[in-house]
């Protein structure tokens, strides 16, 4: 069983129940009041379930055959219910006990850390003034190894550094490996709020590399921005051989903070067999990841980055598709728990 980050420790001592669906909180008020519930799904944000419930301690099953996944709750949160998980296996035995008086101990050191963005530039040889970014996280969770989630991303912004590095764009490429994106996508929310008078006026596209390295897997391009954008990106990646399946939404990473200012962005991931069934866990570990499943990412990113680069005018428009925009202010607000300050162009004007 391992504590949600930053739970306080103590001995909680209460019934146990189980709840196959914690949707069930809002439909039973304070049914399960002074209990401790174990609970496999939900399908509202948990943190709103627990607002009307008052319950001593919640504990999430995980997926069968993985180890229990590790999570931290946000920092902002007032006197939260500790929150654990536990592996399927282990749950299964707790099953037996359920009706029954359990004692829950949490003991975990937390201390205080400043977590550091790396930036590094690549100046452009003089076309224009536009501000290209291509980003990733080098953070993982607590006891993870994090080779998928993003130590094998945060290789592949190594190569895209040692290739524009020798063969100079003519436009500004600024590479930045974020922290904190485990956390509640720290790292890059500040950044953007630093630089944003910066942003504003050069950045007009971000590239995401989050997830890669998978052995057998699939390659997906998450398009947070324009079918035009899609269509664009897509098409250059063909034309080179590489083939990702091209998706119009949000995507869970860095790019966010970027989208609430209107900012598009292309999020590579490489998805599906062990790498990405163990993130989170302590088996996120490098034997699952290989060379060519790094490769194929990375290649893809420099592919798509050297032909905006040095297009002769800039080929993506500054813009986010009216149907992402209730998902970005429905995750940003489920991610840091406050309304999101939202900055809209309005479409239309009478």
């Amino acid at each position: 069983m391992i504590p949600y980050g930053l739970c306080c420790d103590g001995d909680i001592r209460g019934e146990l129940v189980y709840l196959e669906n914690l949707d069930a909180l809002a439909h039973r008020l304070g049914a399960y009041d002074d209990k401790i519930v174990l609970y496999y799904h939900s399908s509202r944000p948990v943190f709103e379930l627990l607002e009307s419930a008052r319950l001593k301690a919640l504990i999430n099953v995980s997926t069968p055959h993985k180890k229990a996944g590790v999570r931290a709750l946000r920092q902002n949160q007032d006197s939260p219910i500790p929150q654990m998980t536990i592996s399927y296996q282990d749950a299964e035995e707790l099953m037996d006990i359920c009706g029954k008086e359990i004692t829950i101990s949490i003991r975990q050191n937390m201390e205080e850390r400043k977590a550091r963005n790396i930036v590094a530039e690549i100046p452009g040889t003089g076309h224009d003034n536009s501000l290209t970014m291509l980003v990733g996280h080098y953070d993982s969770v607590a006891r993870s190894h994090g080779s998928c989630d993003n130590a094998a991303g945060s290789v592949c912004l190594l190569q895209a550094a040692e290739y524009f590095s020798k063969n100079p764009p003519k436009r500004d490429l600024r590479i930045v490996w974020f922290s904190g994106e485990e956390m509640g996508l720290l790292g890059s929310t500040a950044y953007m709020e630093l630089h944003k008078e910066e942003l504003l006026a050069r950045l007009r596209l971000v590239i995401n590399i989050d997830l890669a390295g998978e052995v057998i897997g699939r390659n997906v391009l998450m398009v947070l921005g324009t079918k035009e954008l899609m269509g664009y990106a897509s098409g250059l990646l063909r034309e080179e051989g590489i083939f990702f399946q091209e998706v119009l939404n949000i995507y869970s990473s860095d790019c966010m903070p970027f989208a609430t200012y209107e900012i598009p962005s292309l999020n590579i991931a490489r998805l599906g067999g062990k790498a990405l069934f163990y993130i989170h866990t302590e088996d996120d570990q490098a034997k699952y990841c290989n060379q060519e499943g790094i490769d194929v990412v990375a290649e893809a990113g420099i592919t798509l980055l050297r032909r905006i680069l040095n297009a002769e005018f800039y080929p993506v428009n500054k813009a986010i598709d009216d149907s992402l925009r209730e998902k970005i202010e429905k995750y940003m607000y489920n991610s840091t728990l406050g309304k999101p300050e939202m900055h809209w162009r309005e479409s239309y004007k009478k």
